[in-house]
């Protein structure tokens, strides 16, 4: 770590910040529609306005700028730090139709790193989206998607090995895996009562890994297709309350079965939930649920899952100028980690969080978050906790130009020897939009 590059960096984005905002702004804050946060809420000064297409919004905008990690590796012992230049391109195509909707975006992320160039990334996400009103009280809506990601140094599922006590990595670089996929739903209101219908599938294939070793190794045998279909049906007994139920069953079919280690994670699994979703004049809502969670994988050696399933959102708004949001959730998440004669079949990863949004000024947001995840695996005596805190300022300099800057903690405790990290990030970026 290098105290005097994160000093700068930290001092920096502070002058930044205090340098361009006015001697006394008034805050006239608009009122918060139900549901949306102080970051959500429209500013018609600043906003983007985009171009327009007849009955659509073009909305392009990008971010570029530099992060100082203190943790390049995620590594419990002899650390290394580095600078990313960090550019986020974006587009938003929105309708402006009197019914029904259609919507595409398309985003990349893309790091280089200054010293470590094995760590760069190039992840980008497409979406196509829409929605048909049938009648006032029905719709049907669906959804198409790719995206590329990366599984960096801190994924639980980065493969690594243990040795006299050390963790050491077997790929000398991220692994690139992309996921393309769609959905569809229906929905039907029926007075007080509410129903939707959905199904999607996914398919989600990886790329050729380089080990440490020097050698390219297949990670086809983790390419695999994932059938979700959900069922749900709420009533409003109270205006602005509404109890629901809501069942799903899903399915996870490899390409290659068995893989190359001899086994079949096939799997089939299903959730069954009652909630309670909430309005309370937009002062506080969203939703909140309970209920079972179960997977089965059809090789024998692979430890089955099932227990309690929870999760939901809540947004408070305590003023028109400050905003609290908390979530929570679990869900079993696919893993080809092992370690010795212990696979893992997969591991459950519950996610708690709350995060505070303030609009100081009209030009100004500030914002902090703190969470805590869990990864407990299944079929491996491997328990991490990961906490993150986080703080961060947006600043508007006019219509067309913004800056953003932050700086977040994370730290891992696990009960493997060797796997603890904690790391350090700040960012400060530029960014324009039309």
């Amino acid at each position: 770590m290098k105290p005097s590059s994160l000093s700068l960096l930290a001092l920096a984005l502070a002058s930044t910040v205090l340098t361009a905002l006015p001697a006394a702004t008034p805050v006239s804050a608009q009122e918060l529609q139900p549901g949306e946060t102080v970051l959500e809420r429209r500013r018609p000064e600043v906003e983007q306005l985009g171009i327009r297409a007849g009955s659509f919004r073009i909305l392009p905008r990008i971010e570029t700028g530099l992060t100082y990690e203190s943790n390049v590796f995620a590594t419990e012992s002899n650390t290394r730090d580095d600078f990313i230049w960090v550019t986020q391109p974006r587009v938003d195509v929105r309708s402006d139709f009197n019914n029904h909707a259609l919507n595409f975006s398309a985003s990349g992320n893309i790091g280089r790193f200054f010293d470590y160039s094995s760590e760069n990334y190039a992840d980008y996400r497409a979406q196509v989206d829409g929605r048909y009103d049938i009648t006032r009280d029905s719709s049907v809506s669906g959804l198409l998607f790719s995206r590329r990601d990366h599984e960096g140094r801190s994924d639980p599922n980065f493969d690594v090995s243990l040795a006299t006590g050390t963790v050491v990595p077997r790929f000398a670089e991220p692994v690139n895996y992309f996921t393309h996929g769609g959905e569809a739903s229906f929905n039907q209101r029926f007075n007080r009562l509410r129903v939707r219908l959905t199904g999607g599938a996914q398919y989600t294939s990886y790329q050729d890994a380089e080990l440490t070793s020097g050698r390219t190794e297949s990670q086809e045998d983790r390419d695999r297709w994932s059938y979700t279909g959900t069922a749900r049906a709420g009533y409003e007994f109270i205006q602005g309350y509404e109890a629901f139920v809501q069942g799903s069953y899903n399915w996870t079919r490899y390409r290659l079965t068995p893989d190359f280690g001899g086994v079949n994670r096939d799997s089939d699994g299903y959730e069954v939930v009652g909630g309670l979703s909430t309005d309370l004049t937009g002062l506080i809502n969203g939703e909140i649920y309970a209920g079972y969670l179960s997977r089965t994988y059809d090789d024998p050696t692979l430890k089955d899952f099932g227990g309690l399933a929870l999760g939901g959102r809540l947004n408070w708004s305590v003023t028109q100028l400050t905003s609290v949001t908390g979530s929570l959730s679990r869900q079993v998440r696919e893993s080809t980690y092992a370690r010795g004669s212990q696979i893992a079949s997969s591991y459950n990863r519950t996610v708690a969080a709350v995060g505070v949004d303030h609009e100081l000024l009209r030009t100004l947001l500030l914002n902090a978050r703190v969470q805590w995840r869990q990864d407990d695996f299944n079929g491996v005596d491997r328990t991490d906790d990961v906490y993150t805190l986080g703080a961060g300022a947006s600043y508007q300099l006019s219509r067309y130009v913004f800056v953003n800057g932050g700086y977040t903690y994370e730290k891992r405790n696990s009960n493997l020897s060797g796997f603890d990290y904690s790391d350090n990030l700040v960012y400060l970026r530029v960014g324009a939009q039309m």
